[in-house]
């Protein structure tokens, strides 16, 4: 596989670079750096051993590392730093797939990651003090922090020890609040450094949960920290703030990600992506609020978010900015806000799911997340208000979050900032979100099957739902919950995919009816995010959905490789005819002419359209060997990645693709 032009070339040369000498960092070769084209070489090698390295700066590292199989069985050292290696995932070999390391670190500099035994040694970790307080009209509720360490662990080692308290605050009078609840992560080091990790929550279905106003204030280790008036907390959301106690710093991480990207957790991206980094500023940025997100998701057009990763996260993976990382991890907490997070009440018939209580559809096949659920006769959250419909009223009933969530324009917001941070509250926003998207579709049963979704809201949703999936803590009940949920989807898909009749349906055209354009008309950019779910499922370790990935890459193969029946420069329509209805039934076209004839009037140029998304589904035809594939990729490439072209940001003089970073994924490494 190679690209045709010299920039894709010197992507590839960069990529040569990372295998050959793997560090910690796809930033700067500094370790305070403002960006710029990554450098592994300047940061360090690895070899022997080493599974990976890092640039660090001094103070306690705690980070996120994700390997592939084979390549370190229980434990992992920093150089020749003491390192405590939390297991959250593993391989079916049982070796290492997703852990969190922590290391104290004197000198900054850079170091290599190896294969190693586990220390010995314990501390007993002293927790804070720390308490939230939440005024609503004249009664006070406090919640305090337990004195005693936790035994729902996170991290547990010689170094560090993190556990969670989840406290219901209680009046003056002993009187528990009936459903906010608030959690604290606390995560303290053998030297007394502490993290004071705070969860606001109003998520429990219940009868009598409301959206809920209080005025709201934090208080950690004596020092008034956090402090605002007339919150007004929705139902199904919940907000985070994080402090720091004691004077060791934390510090700054840069990751190579070649260890992540040949455990296919993440995929590499061009290094032509542009450096423009978004401040996370502004009243956006407030607690309960919508970051760099529309407050309308399902509101048309594109936009940063909507690609396999947003813009500013794939900017950050080629140059770790670390004002781009604080945007990131920005909208990962903000991920929160959206009014999709569902608990079993601790007093409800049903457990959940582990020690989340996660809502499960095991246990309740038929919830539906929809105001409209009691009406339908089926299993409802019972709290109110529930969230605004999409493609509705934009203007929110009283008690309703002004922001509305949807399947079809579902971004990734926490899953990259779990891999990189480790942190508990991103896993868990994780699995929110995975679970939403099943709990959201209209004909849901037991099996989680998002088929009944536009098909655009396929693919995300199965996208957020793999990813879960795949890197949510194994100790955990709801890691096996959702990743049966993926293969039953995987299953479904690869069946209707498998039911067309080849002679009535030769292109093996899918999900017709599904347009607003007509029944006549396929989206095949909607089709394209679907088969990108389906491979990156499949490149988590997913068993099935090829048959359906295959039928939608092969027919975008088909509209670059048939000319001159249908002209290959028409080959990312907006919507593609593929036939007519007949009665009930439906005639599907039967030459590619046909298919031309009915599609002509809506294609457009591949940059600033749908090329990037086509150029996807190429690159599945050339992973796999398929004839014809390198070919059209060698054609499409020049239009999205070598010509200068006018970008929504970054300017005219570069490449399309390196303005849409979300969509400017590489060739994994062989």
């Amino acid at each position: 596989m190679k690209h045709p032009t010299r920039e894709q070339a010197l992507s590839w040369l960069a990529l040569l670079l990372v295998l050959v000498s793997t560090a910690c960092s796809t930033g700067a070769g500094t370790l305070g750096g403002a960006g710029g084209p990554h450098s592994d070489a300047s940061i360090g090698r690895f070899g022997g051993n080493g599974v990976g390295a890092c640039a660090l700066t001094s103070g306690w590292a705690t980070f996120g590392l994700a390997l592939p199989a084979g390549v370190a069985t229980s434990w992992v050292q920093i150089g020749t730093l003491t390192t405590q290696t939390d297991v959250k995932a593993r391989w079916p070999d049982g070796t290492i797939r997703f852990a969190v390391l922590t290391t104290k670190v004197q000198t900054a500099g850079d170091y290599t990651i190896s294969a190693a035994t586990a220390p010995s040694g314990s501390f007993v970790p002293v927790i804070p003090a720390a308490s939230v307080a939440l005024i609503i009209g004249s009664v006070t509720y406090t919640a305090p922090l337990p004195s005693s360490a936790s035994a729902d662990t996170w991290l547990s080692g010689p170094l560090v020890h993190e556990g969670r308290s989840v406290v219901a605050p209680r009046s003056s009078a002993n009187v528990a609040h009936p459903f906010l609840r608030v959690v604290f992560d606390t995560r303290v080091y053998a030297d007394g450094k502490a993290r004071v990790d705070v969860t606001v929550e109003n998520v429990l279905d219940m009868q009598g949960a409301t959206t809920t106003t209080y005025d709201a204030a934090i208080t950690v280790a004596g020092r008034s920290v956090f402090a605002k008036s007339a919150v007004q907390h929705y139902y199904l959301t919940r907000w985070r703030r994080v402090f720091e106690v004691g004077a060791t710093p934390i510090s700054a991480v840069k990751l190579n990600l070649t260890p992540f990207h040949q455990a296919r957790a993440l995929p590499p991206f061009l290094t032509m992506v542009t450096n423009v980094v978004t401040s996370a500023a502004g009243s956006s940025y407030d607690i309960l609020r919508e970051g760099a997100l529309l407050q309308n998701m399902p509101a048309h057009g594109g936009r940063q978010e909507l690609a396999p990763y947003p813009d500013w996260t794939a900017r950050y993976l080629v140059h770790q900015d670390p004002r781009q990382r604080a945007m990131v991890m920005a909208n990962g907490d903000l991920s929160g806000s959206w009014p999709i997070h569902v608990r079993e009440a601790e007093s409800s018939v049903n457990s959940g799911l582990g020690s989340e209580r996660l809502v499960s559809l095991d246990q309740r096949p038929t919830l539906w997340l929809d105001g409209r659920a009691a009406g339908n006769g089926v299993d409802h959250i019972r709290g109110r208000p529930m969230p605004v419909r999409e493609y509705g009223s934009l203007n929110p009933g009283p008690g309703q979050s002004p922001l509305i969530p949807d399947n079809a324009h579902q971004p990734s917001l926490a899953y990259v900032p779990y891999l990189i941070t480790g942190d508990r509250y991103y896993a868990e926003e994780m699995a929110f979100w995975a679970n939403y998207a099943m709990l959201r579709t209209f004909k849901r049963d037991a099996r989680g099957l998002l088929m009944s979704n536009e098909v655009r809201g396929i693919g995300w949703a199965l996208r957020n739902l793999a990813d879960a999936a795949a890197y949510y803590p194994e100790a955990s009940p709801v890691r096996a919950y959702l990743g049966q949920k993926v293969l039953n989807n995987l299953q479904a898909l690869d069946d209707y995919a498998n039911a067309q009749d080849p002679a009535a349906n030769p292109f093996r055209i899918l999900w017709i009816g599904r347009r607003p354009d007509g029944p006549q008309f396929i989206s095949m950019w909607e089709q394209n995010y679907l088969a990108y779910a389906i491979d990156s499922a499949s490149k988590h370790g997913f068993a099935g959905g090829l048959a359906h990935r295959d039928a939608i890459a092969r027919l975008q193969l088909r509209l670059f490789t048939s000319d001159p029946d249908y002209p290959r420069a028409g080959a990312a329509p907006y919507v593609l005819g593929v036939g007519t209805p007949k009665g009930s039934g439906f005639d599907y076209y039967k030459t590619m002419a046909e298919v031309w004839n009915a599609t002509r009037s809506h294609t457009g140029p591949f940059a600033g359209r749908y090329g990037p998304e086509a150029r996807l589904n190429l690159m599945m035809g050339v992973e796999s060997g398929w004839s014809g594939a390198q070919g059209a990729y060698d054609y499409l490439w020049p239009f999205i990645g070598a010509a200068n072209t006018h970008c929504p940001n970054g300017g005219p003089d570069i490449p399309y693709l390196a303005c849409r970073a979300g969509w400017a994924i590489d060739f994994y490494p062989k």
